[in-house]
């Protein structure tokens, strides 16, 4: 994936993500996403007067006309296949309801993410709150999404480590639950209930770095921002269980925690 292309599109991720980061999320009445469809309808048909005039006053910036005739060059005349991404709800001031949505417009040569937001007053007077419109690559919204297939042996790798993880913390659990002579069983289940320093992975690209100083409860994780942010896969070590699982289940090994000491 291209260094550009993804800078731009993490850049529409976050303005996105910021201004959605208080909403409570859910799904899109029939007929708020048939509002919303009709914003970028308006903007493909070149009403970019009507657009204006439909914004909210409360969102309205001095350059809203010289920005909507920008974002209104980026649209083919072709019909496009669309795709809703992601559908926002929440509760606006004074009565009023905040819905959004996040929509894939694919053209035979290119696509145009469209990020458009509206307000509902309590009197059911609609107005347009924000438009952004990114000129991308045709189904982009298919690159972020998790799947194994063209995966590199690496990732594989690193899937097999998300497994290894809990797996060495599970046993070290059931080891210490079956020990009749340990002590302070409480604070080993604690430490091994956590992995010691991340591994994550950008499932896209592949990409991985470490972070040396943390602590990962439950040894793994997997975060997904949205539709157009990459799936972020970590794994850690679980120190604790490890040292226990040598140290008990080693015949050779001294044993410092033992309830009673060795002859």
């Amino acid at each position: 994936m291209a260094k550009p292309f993804r800078i731009l599109a993490a850049l529409f991720v976050l303005v996105s993500a910021a201004t959605l980061a208080a909403c409570q999320f859910g799904g899109l009445t029939p007929q708020q996403d048939a509002d919303l469809r009709a914003v970028y309808q308006r903007m493909k048909a070149n009403d970019i007067k009507g657009v204006a005039d439909n914004f909210d006053p409360g969102f309205k910036q001095p350059t809203l006309t010289e920005g909507l005739a920008f974002m209104q060059g980026m649209i083919p005349p072709q019909t496009p296949k669309v795709t809703l991404l992601k559908g926002v709800v929440e509760d606006g001031p004074n009565g009023a309801t905040d819905y959004g949505g996040v929509y894939e417009y694919d053209y035979p040569s290119t696509a145009v993410l469209a990020d458009i937001r509206m307000r509902q007053d309590k009197a059911g007077r609609k107005t347009i709150t924000a438009l952004r419109l990114l000129q991308q690559k045709v189904g982009i919204a298919e690159d972020f999404k998790f799947r194994l297939d063209g995966r590199k042996p690496f990732q594989w790798a690193f899937l097999f480590l998300m497994a290894l993880s809990p797996g060495l913390a599970i046993w070290g659990l059931i080891a210490l639950h079956r020990a009749p002579d340990i002590k302070w069983k409480p604070i080993w289940a604690l430490a091994m209930s956590v992995g010691f320093m991340d591994l994550t992975m950008d499932w896209t690209t592949g990409d991985a770095f470490r972070t040396a100083k943390m602590i990962h409860p439950l040894w793994i994780a997997a975060r997904h921002l949205g539709p157009l942010s990459p799936w972020m896969l970590s794994t850690s070590f679980p120190l604790a269980a490890v040292v226990f699982l040598l140290g008990y289940r080693g015949q050779r090994l001294n044993r410092p925690w033992d309830a009673q000491t060795r002859d």
